[in-house]
């Protein structure tokens, strides 16, 4: 058909009516001005398509306010090749419904209010490689309203509202689309639309969001590229989704934003150059994991009430801040993320609590890991913090939190805690900083078993700080070893301070009632005490000492060069306390320790031989213990005594497996240890043995076979060996009849098994003057015959 009305009709619309199932209609090149309807019951398989198959030389342009082309409860109809247009307000260049299996492709949609629109159920449709443009942005180019699984991919779509609006719909699948400068949203999802697949569409220069779900559940956003936005991807109230593999940057607010939408996964996407690269509020029990957020204001940011995440894997760098967990953000987990280069925080909690922050590498950022605003009962363990420009971890009136098993090297500061009490540092290792541990107005807190090395200025600074626990710490090779300014009430107890350059220990004028013992002092200058109110011995009490001693009293006071009081001063009554109290100027400590070796416990340790054999089992047993002052054999596992010198033979009668154990012992305690002795039985097995008399000769050659065998209650004899059994018999005679080499097994049995042994039989044929055969057997082949009255069977 033609627009000048040639060809076989006149419109399209009379094509169409007079179409069948399984035609298609060819339009020639032209202008069509038409409404056209395809709502014949029944029809399916039509192909309306233009003649050309480019769409810039057909045009459908409706005259009305309707539909340009109207498609009702059609199956697999295709419309392609043509530039649909002219669609006023509400209506659509292409619309369809109850519509199933059609196939929309390779059109132009110009300046139409709707482009394509399918509802009322319309499932299994395609819509494909179509371009939708506006001259005035405004509009949806695909509206898909309560149907399913339908199949919208490369389709290009610029200046409109909305690119994409899926509502109320479910398992559909956008793909490959190219969606630009939407004045809202690139694609929508809304009204509680589930399990569709939004995967490799590229969206860009959005008004407000460049992929939103609104309201929609278990959706997969994946591969999609979004940029240039207000927002790149945006969940509200839309949870159980995954977005995976996506690139969202310079979003003006949000790379990718979870509002009110939990149980999400948040996987491997990339997000860069945005305020927010990835954030979520009032969402839980999401997993944030392997994304890579860079170039951000906040690289991943969870807040209010976004509880119960797994933050894992990620890679925050070159953002102001790293990972942001503020205003009640609560039992997260942030573990094993790459934190680095951020321009201001690596990982900061402000007002949150019951976090853990485990595992993570956080370097080179300005600061490391902060807790601020009343952050409290968080955990923070396992943290390589390290190169930060700043501290490496801070708390900042932030109590009841534990910082345990962190690496913190090379920070401007280690481990700074402003107004921060009831907390505890345990097992920190803090080298290569100015100060490794500073307490600021913080009380009871404890720090417990740290090392702190190498430092520039202190390992451990209390100013302004009371009722605090220093126990176990080891401070070496800084300027200061522990300083106290202006700070009271604490215990200072079971550290080693050693090798610091200006002096073990500070305590300034207002550091008052300190209680200082069983301390391992070992500096050129051991104390600058500015106050004569402190405490530097318990009374003798048991305990051991941390140095070996039996005893806790006050510290042990050595020096590098070996000049110190402790190392000196004689101890005449061996009770490990100098027999002289050390006096310094405002120190005075009148249990000062001495260095009692650490007790020798035994080292059990003995030869058996042999450790198996048959019973009855003689068995040689000898001590090789050392530091032992008594020892004990139990060599036969019953827990009794069975000696105690240091040599012991032991027979074994009855066959089993033992556990021989030797206890040694001295005043310093006990050791075991135990081998296995292996006491069999003594089992007797059968040896296969017989003759054959004779193993060769003429045929029929008869051989007599007798057993020989040791240890046998029976035997079977197979001539041939091929399974049947000829004889029991001790001794039997059998006839070979036929020229061959015959094997022959005696297999000799009794209680506790079998043997075997082969023979081979060689028969040969002799020879006649006539060139002919002699003798029984039918020639060359078959079986040897047996004698006669001797019974055997024929072997076959």
């Amino acid at each position: 058909m033609a627009a000048d009305g040639t060809g076989n009709y006149a419109t399209i619309q009379a094509a169409v009516d007079n179409a069948n199932s399984g035609d298609t209609i060819i339009v020639s090149p032209g202008t069509y001005y038409e409404n056209i309807i395809i709502n014949k019951i029944g029809l399916k398989d039509l192909e309306l398509r233009s003649a050309s198959g480019d769409p810039a030389n057909t045009i459908i342009a409706n005259s009305t306010g309707s539909h340009v082309i109207s498609m009702s409860y059609g199956d697999n109809l295709t419309i392609k090749g043509f530039t649909i247009s002219g669609a006023g307000t509400g209506n659509a260049g292409i619309n369809m419904v109850g519509s199933h299996h059609c196939t929309i492709e390779n059109n132009i949609f110009s300046n139409n209010a709707l482009g394509v629109q399918l509802t009322s159920s319309s499932t299994y449709n395609t819509i494909r490689n179509n371009i939708f443009s506006k001259e005035t942005a405004a509009g949806t180019a695909i509206n898909i309203a309560r149907s399913g699984s339908n199949e919208i991919s490369g389709n290009t779509i610029s200046n409109h509202s909305s690119g994409i609006l899926i509502g109320g719909s479910d398992g559909n699948k956008l793909s490959s689309n190219i969606v630009s400068q939407s004045i809202e949203d690139g694609i929508l999802l809304q009204a509680n639309s589930k399990n569709n697949i939004l995967e490799n569409n590229l969206v860009s220069t959005s008004g407000r969001y460049g992929i939103y779900c609104a309201n929609s559940v278990d959706n997969k956003l994946i591969s999609n590229m979004v940029s240039n936005g207000t927002n790149g991807i945006n969940l509200v109230f839309s949870p159980g989704s995954t977005i995976s593999g996506n690139d969202v940057s310079f979003a003006r607010d949000h790379a990718i934003f979870l509002d009110n939408s939990s149980n999400t996964n948040v996987e491997n996407n990339s997000v860069s150059s945005s305020p927010y690269g990835i954030a979520l509020r009032y969402s839980n029990n999401s997993n944030v994991v392997n994304n890579y957020a860079y170039n951000n204001t906040r690289g991943i940011y969870i807040t209010l009430w976004s509880n119960n995440n797994m933050l894992s894997g990620n890679k925050a760098y070159s953002n102001n801040n790293g990972i942001v967990l503020v205003y009640s953000a609560n039992n997260n987990i942030i573990e094993n993320n790459e934190v680095n280069s951020n321009n201001n925080y690596g990982i900061v909690l402000g007002n949150v609590f019951e976090n853990k922050v485990l595992n993570n590498k956080i370097s080179q950022n300005d600061r490391g890991i902060s807790l601020d605003d009343s952050s409290v009962k968080n955990r923070l363990s396992g943290n390589i913090v390290n190169s930060n420009r700043g501290y490496g971890i801070r708390l900042d009136n932030s109590d009841y939190n534990n910082i345990t098993s962190n690496i913190v090297q090379s920070n401007k500061n280690g481990i700074y805690l402003v107004n921060s009490n009831n907390s505890y540092l345990i097992n920190n290792t803090v080298p290569d900083s100015e100060r490794a541990i500073q307490l600021w107005s913080s009380s009871n807190d404890k720090l417990i078993n740290n090392i702190l090395s190498n430092n520039r200025n202190y390992g451990i600074l209390l100013d302004n700080s009371s009722n605090n626990e220093l126990s176990g710490n080891t401070a070496f090779n800084s300027t200061v070893g522990i300083s106290l300014s202006s700070s009271v009430d604490n215990n200072v107890s079971g550290n080693t301070i050693s090798w610091n350059s200006n002096h073990g220990i500070f305590l300034c004028a207002r550091s008052l009632n300190n209680l200082i013992y069983n301390n391992n002092f070992n500096n050129a200058v051991n104390t600058n005490v500015r106050n004569d109110k402190c405490t530097w011995n318990v009374a003798n009490t048991s305990g051991r000492n941390i140095m070996g001693g039996p005893y806790l009293g006050g510290n042990y006071w050595a020096k590098p060069d070996g000049t110190g009081h402790s190392q000196i001063t004689p101890d005449e009554n061996n009770d490990g306390f100098a027999d002289e109290p050390f006096i310094t100027s405002n120190v005075t400590d009148n249990l000062p320790l001495i260095d009692v070796p650490d007790p020798i416990a035994p080292i059990a340790d003995f030869s058996a031989n042999p450790t198996k054999g048959i019973v009855p089992l003689t068995v040689e047993f000898k001590d090789l213990s050392k530091y032992a002052t008594s020892i004990s054999w139990d060599v036969n596992g019953d827990g009794k005594s069975d000696g105690n010198n240091s040599t012991l033979v032991y027979v074994y009668d009855t066959p089993g497996d033992y556990s021989a154990t030797l206890t040694a012992t001295n005043e310093n305690g006990t050791s075991t240890k135990s081998i296995t002795i292996n006491a069999e039985e003594f089992i007797v097995y059968p040896v296969a043995d017989f003759s054959a008399n004779p193993m060769s000769g003429y045929t029929p050659l008869s051989v007599q076979f007798t057993d020989l065998s040791q240890n046998a209650i029976s035997r079977n004899w197979d001539i041939g060996i091929d399974g049947t059994i000829e004889s029991t018999n001790a001794s039997f005679t059998y006839v070979f009849s036929v020229p061959g080499s015959y094997p022959v097994r005696l297999t000799a049995i009794n209680e506790n098994g079998t043997s075997s042994k082969d023979l081979t039989i060689t028969a040969t044929k002799k020879n006649s003057g006539g060139g002919g055969s002699r003798g029984g057997g039918g020639g060359g082949g078959g079986s040897p015959e047996p004698a006669r009255n001797v019974d055997v069977k024929e072997l076959s």
